[in-house]
């Protein structure tokens, strides 16, 4: 399917050349006796380095898609599925530049095909919550034994965000610099809630928009299971008993290879 995606655009590409040359050499015939001569025609005919640039951006675009296509598709529902595009490159064995310059189709069919054996059903789901399992993890930094406060009511884990005054506000909003770090706890916990049954969680968690969330310290967020109260340098997460008992369960699973960093 790709390969002809690839082959079509390659006869496009022919056929618009093909159709530059012919009005070139239509305006070169018809000005003959004018006496104008080079650079003052109007129709141009694009050089074969453009062309194959063009076809080699084309191609890595179209990969590009390949891999972007397999992260929907065999992530789990609400779930985000990480996959590096040089790494399936060279899994699929797929050069892009070296196939083109031995004038071959690149054969990005063999990449969707090793995309789909790696990744499609159970093998999709389990990267996906291997990921959210690390997010996790390091955010909280429960691979450094850092504090887990438990109490009758549940279990609290705290994770530090750089927070600072808002420009439009006295209130308070997620630093530049921890944004894209707590953006990665929220998905990882939305991950996790998800697997674990807690759509309405996983749904309000996917929702938090830190570019939007300005706050007072101390404030809260309630959601199903679990309380959020912000501070101006943590959040502290308060998960019920049940809710921390499934996490746990998740990290035990899915979380063992992050659990074993200790930097």
């Amino acid at each position: 399917m790709y390969n002809q995606i690839i082959e079509k655009f390659i006869a496009a590409q022919q056929a618009a050349r093909q159709a530059y040359q012919d009005a070139a050499n239509f305006e070169r015939d018809m000005l003959a006796g004018t006496g104008t001569e080079e650079p003052f025609f109007a129709v141009g005919v694009r050089s074969a380095y453009r062309q194959e640039d063009e076809l080699k951006k084309f191609c890595q675009s179209l990969a590009g898609n390949v891999v972007s296509r397999a992260r929907k598709e065999f992530a789990p529902p609400g779930a985000r599925l990480d996959i590096d595009n040089s790494a399936e490159y060279e899994r699929a064995g797929l050069e892009i530049h070296e196939a083109l310059r031995k004038g071959e189709i690149p054969d990005l069919d063999r990449l969707w095909a090793s995309l789909t054996a790696c990744y499609k059903g159970d093998g999709g789901a389990a990267t996906a919550y291997r990921q959210a399992a690390a997010r996790i993890v390091r955010n909280f930094g429960l691979h450094r034994n850092a504090e887990v406060k438990r109490t009758a009511a549940g279990v609290v884990l705290k994770k530090p965000v750089y927070t600072e005054t808002s420009y439009r506000s006295s209130r308070r909003r997620v630093g530049y610099h921890s944004t894209q770090p707590t953006a990665d706890c929220l998905m990882g916990l939305a991950t996790f809630a998800g697997k674990a049954g807690n759509a309405l969680l996983a749904k309000q968690l996917g929702g938090i928009n830190l570019h939007e969330l300005e706050y007072v310290s101390r404030e809260k967020i309630a959601m199903p299971g679990l309380d959020i109260t912000l501070f101006n340098d943590k959040w502290e997460f308060k998960f019920c008993n049940e809710l921390a008992e499934a996490l746990m369960l998740f990290i035990g699973e899915y979380g063992q290879e992050a659990m074993q960093e200790r930097h």
